[in-house]
């Protein structure tokens, strides 16, 4: 494969003039990530005179001591040199070959896009000696560098408080704080729990077994009480007759292995959990343990308690999965089981990753494209099996089937398709390509017997089917264009269904209805087999006005509530028919701001679960790749997963009372209301929550000229605001943001209060909650004074008359500084808290020197503006003089004339 992204000649990459020569940028972007001697290697210099020259710009020691931010930083990498070198150099920095950059760019989650879809060109950068001037305005950085400590990655590494990038991954564990029993327990007729008791299990189930272990453990990890566990057998003795017994009893010959339903009888000293599946006892002892936390005490009710799930299942991504190829390294584990616990704490009973069916199954046509597939296989075999120990079922995204080369249908011409960008879709009107896809997905369920489904995305930014970027809904595909968008699309559903299931009746497909047009979907759900799910975006095409400007939701939102009438419609029809339905939402964050694990809008979260409830969904897409961390966000939403008669919902308060205690509880829920305000202010476009820097916050850099180049999606804002904008007028945008920011800082004062009140052993969530908080409010200030920094630059550039320039020129100084501060407040953030500002196909936004680049910027751009005044007042008072001059000859003249 040769790599075929070429660099767009003529578009030469931006200058960063905060530092005084270009490799200085490449040293300062990937210190700390990259090691001395790799980027010595690129700039041809000896590590020594890396080292040395980071030391001028007052770096600390590199502490690259494994290969973590080139396995699971890369994109961080790749975006930081983008506009620093040229392809064959950055290529060496990552230390890939031209086939690994060029199928990363491809399959990482549209990452070619995300740049730009082309490469700025760029000089190869050498290293030099510095001269005297350079070695001056260095000494200069250095000393604005000593102020914040050092810049490395790790700079922060000697605090006690202070964490690494990636630590996270060591924090998924959930520490249980050991609580105390209250001094009067309230008579409720509870069951004590802080007693020995007995589980007694049958024998022969491995998975049951771990799932009570670990539920006795955390049980003594909270309360003290050390609980024993009896397996029971023919040949065991029985348990304890005058002890208190809590018996597990499994129905045999029940329900699917997947099914959660179960039955609670609890009396005193004797407690029965009946299930006809392990899933159904687990979240029967989790649901012991929340009655425990919610009261505060190891009590539980008594009587009995019958549950069923109303949302059959809730699947998510991994906070931190690496997104291309995560198979082909397990070491690189995507669900971690410190992971998988704590999403199922949360009610999560399903977990997805990206695949490429022919990299799982091996394709005679094409062998060299399924190298590896035994490995990936395996690794999907293990995480299946793990996952299932927590109740976790493993989906697929098939988007299928993928394009090819046109050079790849030399010998099967028969089979390509639409045509486009040098790539041609496998045509599924061939017969060929129809058996080869059913067939792939019918041998990948045979391989992987507890894979629990797939989810299909039939129209996307990725070229599959012919009719599934077609402009205008256009083919040029021969076969194709004589058949409806609708067909094409309901058959490739129909067939990958038909290939699941005739390996494995049990699987569930749910054909995700993102990208189908709005008169094609009754067509669409009329042809789909009758063992599928219809999963529509809860809130696509929700009409908004914001700022009195209207608009609609296009993909998904959490400022505005769902579900609106397209999807309602859609399951309507789909139900109509007695298909299942689903809904894909986002209950942590959305675009709107992805830097942060979860947005604690709890009140937006609860209505739209409610309205959720009365649509009849029977299933919950839970994220896209943002938005899989075990958060608060998803421990509330858990509460409207049930159907019982016998136990009413937790609201907010109640539920954050359990967790921090009851006056600090009602603090953080006034906070989140707050919050939650806020957040319907957010203008919300399609553009804009692709485009504008709320993403990024404070790490996107300032520019005193315009760059030239456009925003990407989810990638760079640059100085693109009418990108930004989207649709909103100048003075709206910046109006809406400056209210959605204002709003979140009084939440966060309300929040603040709530400290003082805390349980003891919640310091460490609550600081969670509140790092996350803080951190979106920078982001969205930042992008308000983003917005007035690009209005008032245009105004001084365009200015004619010096007051007006002069005043223009203030503002501007006024909102570097500002955003200076926002900066080194989002670095400490990010010094305290490794969450922050990372998102799994992205991977961190910006890094410790990012962000202290950004104070350099806004300090350059200070000195530019300060200058610039100092010359404009000279040439004033220059001006003013010359002018009293001539105005003194004129009248000097005049006199002597009248004279």
């Amino acid at each position: 494969m040769v790599l075929e992204l070429q660099t767009e000649q003529g578009r030469p990459a931006l200058s960063f003039p905060h530092f005084p020569t270009r490799m200085q940028a490449v040293i300062w972007r990937n210190w700390g990530m990259v090691p001395p001697s790799r980027i010595a290697d690129v700039m041809k210099a000896t590590e020594e005179e890396i080292v040395e020259a980071a030391a001028g710009l007052g770096l600390g020691e590199s502490q690259v001591k494994d290969a973590k931010w080139l396995e699971r930083g890369y994109i961080t990498i790749i975006r930081a040199n983008w506009h620093l070198l040229p392809y064959e150099q950055l290529l060496q920095l990552l230390g890939w070959t031209e086939e690994k950059l060029a199928f990363t760019l491809k399959e990482d989650d549209f990452l070619w896009i995300k740049l730009g879809s082309s490469k700025p060109w760029a000089e190869p950068v050498i290293y030099r000696p510095l001269t005297p001037e350079e070695r001056a305005q260095t000494a200069y950085i250095s000393e604005i560098v000593s102020e914040y400590g050092s810049a490395s990655q790790e700079g922060a590494a000697g605090s006690e408080a202070a964490e690494r990038p990636f630590d996270f991954l060591h924090r998924y564990k959930k520490e249980t704080a050991r609580r105390s029993k209250p001094e009067r327990m309230p008579e409720l007729g509870g069951i004590q729990m802080d007693i020995p008791w007995t589980i007694v299990i049958p024998d022969d189930h491995p998975i049951l077994e771990s799932m009570v272990e670990r539920f006795v453990l955390r049980h003594e990890s909270a309360w003290g009480a050390k609980w024993r566990i009896h397996v029971s057998s023919a040949s065991s003795s029985p348990p304890d007759p005058e002890g208190a017994v809590l018996e597990i009893v499994i129905d045999e010959g029940g329900t699917v292995a997947a099914d959660e339903t179960h039955t609670i009888s609890a009396a005193d000293r004797a407690i029965t959990i009946h299930a006809g599946a392990e899933p159904g006892i687990m979240r029967g002892l989790q649901w012991l343990e929340q009655q425990m936390r919610k009261r505060g005490a190891p009590y539980v009710l008594k009587g009995e308690f019958r549950r069923a799930p109303r949302m059959q299942f809730r699947y998510i991504y991994s906070y931190s999965a690496v997104y291309g190829d995560p198979l082909l390294e397990p070491e690189l584990n995507p669900f971690p089981d410190d992971l998988l616990e704590r999403l199922s704490d949360a009610g999560i009973n399903g977990v997805w990753l990206q695949s490429v069916l022919y990299s799982l199954v091996p394709w005679e046509d094409a062998p060299e494209l399924s190298a590896g597939w035994e490995r990936r296989l395996a690794s999907l075999r293990a995480l299946v099996e793990r996952a299932a120990r927590f109740g976790i079922g493993v989906y697929l995204y098939c988007n299928e089937p993928r394009s090819m080369p046109l050079s790849f249908y030399e010998s099967q011409p028969d089979w390509k398709g639409h045509i486009e960008d040098g790539h041609a879709s496998m045509c599924t009107s061939s017969p060929g390509v129809l058996e080869l896809l059913r067939n792939g997905v019918s041998r990948l369920f045979r391989e992987v017997p507890g894979l629990a489904g797939m989810f299909t995305i039939t129209m996307s930014e990725n070229l599959t089917n012919c009719y599934s970027r077609a402009p205008g809904g256009l083919t040029n595909c021969p076969r194709c264009s004589k058949r409806t968008r609708s067909d094409v699309v309901a058959e490739v559903n129909r067939v990958i269904a038909e290939g699941a299931h005739r390996a494995q009746p049990s699987a569930r497909i749910i054909c995700w209805a993102w990208g189908w047009a709005y008169e094609d979907i009754p067509s669409i759900i009329e042809q789909l087999p009758e063992n599928v799910t219809v999963m529509c975006n809860s809130e696509e095409a929700i009409p908004t006005n914001v700022g009195g400007v209207k608009g609609e939701v296009i993909d998904y939102s959490i400022s505005v509530v769902g579900p609106g009438e397209k999807a309602l419609r859609s399951w309507r029809l789909a139900q109509s028919r007695g298909l299942r339905t689903a809904a894909k939402v986002q209950f942590n964050n959305t675009w709107e701001c992805s830097a942060v694990p979860f947005l604690p809008v709890f009140q937006l979260i609860e209505e739209h679960l409610g309205r959720l409830n009365e649509s009849g969904v029977s299933g919950l897409m839970l994220s896209w790749t943002l938005g899989g961390y075990p958060s608060i966000n998803l421990e509330m939403a858990s509460e409207y997963y049930w159907e019982s008669d016998s136990e009413s919902k937790a609201g907010i308060e109640e539920l954050l009372a359990g967790k921090f205690g009851r006056r600090a509880g009602k603090a953080i829920a006034e906070a989140s209301d707050a919050f939650s305000s806020a957040f319907r202010e957010f203008p919300f476009g399609i553009n804009t929550v692709y485009f504008a820097p709320q993403n990024y916050g404070p790490a996107n850099l300032l520019y005193m000229q315009p760059t030239g180049y456009a925003a990407t999606m989810i990638g760079c804002p640059y100085d693109d605001l009418p990108a930004w904008r989207s649709f909103y007028p100048e003075a709206v945008f910046a109006k809406q943001f400056k209210k959605l920011s204002s709003g979140w800082k009084k939440g966060l004062h309300r929040l603040e209060r709530a400290r003082k009140n805390l349980l003891p052993g919640t310091e460490r969530e609550f600081d969670d909650l509140m790092n996350a908080a803080s951190a979106a409010y920078l982001h969205f200030r930042s992008t308000y004074s983003q917005i007035t920094f690009v209005i008032s630059r245009n105004r001084y550039l365009k200015a004619r008359r010096p007051g007006t320039r002069l005043e223009a020129g203030r503002k501007l100084m006024a909102i570097a500084q500002e955003e200076a501060d926002h900066a080194m407040q989002l670095m400490e953030l990010l010094k305290r808290d490794s969450r922050i500002g990372f998102e799994a196909s992205n991977h961190y936004y910006y890094t410790v020197q990012d962000l202290i680049e950004k104070r350099l910027n806004c300090r350059h751009i200070t000195n530019q503006l300060q200058q610039a005044a100092i010359e404009a007042a000279a040439d004033e008072y220059s001006g003013y003089g010359q002018g009293a001059i001539r105005k003194g000859n004129k009248h000097e003249r005049i006199g002597m004339g009248s004279e």
